[in-house]
């Protein structure tokens, strides 16, 4: 397996595979372009990373890995806040995990995902006022 056929698999662009590599710290990568072999393992964590950062909108791999690392692994949904890895960085300096600050984060976090959930169901749908019959004259 190569970057560029799992990229092919993935529908994904070869050069984000490439920085998910990077974030992940293939080291031992010979060549660092779409044509990079990779051994059963290493695709399949590059892949993990790439489904979490494309169904929770994350552009950054460092950040994405980051979270993944903290989630739980027993919850079944995970807030998700894409931000830049040093933005993330330093809340976390600031606000330890567990840390009223933290607690607050997430809960405004989970706050803003349930509004674009349930956007749709928010706004009110237009129902078209009822055609009147005119009388004949």
């Amino acid at each position: 397996m190569k970057l560029n056929q799992l990229a092919d698999q993935l529908p994904a662009k070869t050069i984000d595979l490439i920085a998910i590599a990077k974030a992940l710290e293939f080291t031992d990568l010979p060549n660092p372009h779409g044509g990079t072999p990779l051994n059963a393992a290493q695709a399949q964590q590059i892949t993990t990373v790439f489904r979490f950062m494309r169904d929770r909108r994350i552009t950054e791999p460092k950040s994405a890995i980051a979270q993944m690392q903290l989630s739980d692994p027993d919850s079944t949904e995970a807030i998700a806040i894409s931000l830049r890895a040093s933005v993330a960085d330093e809340l976390r300096r600031r606000y330890p995990e567990g840390s009223m600050s933290d607690r607050i984060l997430r809960l405004l976090g989970a706050l803003q995902s349930f509004e674009q959930l349930h956007q749709p169901f928010i706004q009110p749908h237009q129902i078209p006022a009822p055609v009147q019959p005119t009388p004949n004259q």
